[in-house]
């Protein structure tokens, strides 16, 4: 039988910045208002996350606040796709690493697909 890692809403959050990088203050209240409000899955660094943005190092310090300021209350999805599929399966493996319950991954973009004439 398949594991059910949620149900009920999932909110894809915001990654709030500074000049410098990530607010790691600010995000932490953003994680406890959603739990607080009674949300069931936290989406991170995913395209509402402005994940295509940050740096490396910012991503990982970014999952690693969200799986630690969640302390389990909710499952965290992680958002690990890329336009590389060698990239998306680091980042998945690497989120995994992280703490992620969970993973969101999209096709990769702006790759265009073969294209087959027909005569």
């Amino acid at each position: 039988m398949k594991k059910i890692l949620f149900k009920g809403v999932a909110t894809a959050l915001a990654t709030p910045f500074t000049k410098t990088g990530v607010n790691f203050d600010e995000f932490k209240k953003f994680i406890d208002i959603q739990i607080n409000s009674g949300i069931n899955a936290l989406v991170v660094c995913g395209t509402t996350g402005e994940a295509s943005t940050m740096t490396l190092e910012e991503k990982i310090e970014t999952i690693k606040c969200a799986v630690l300021a969640c302390n389990k209350r909710v499952p965290v999805i992680i958002g690990t796709g890329s336009n590389n599929t060698k990239t998306a399966i680091q980042n998945s493996k690497m989120a995994e690493n992280l703490g992620a319950d969970g993973l969101l991954i999209v096709t990769p973009y702006y790759n265009k697909t073969t294209q087959l004439r027909i005569n």
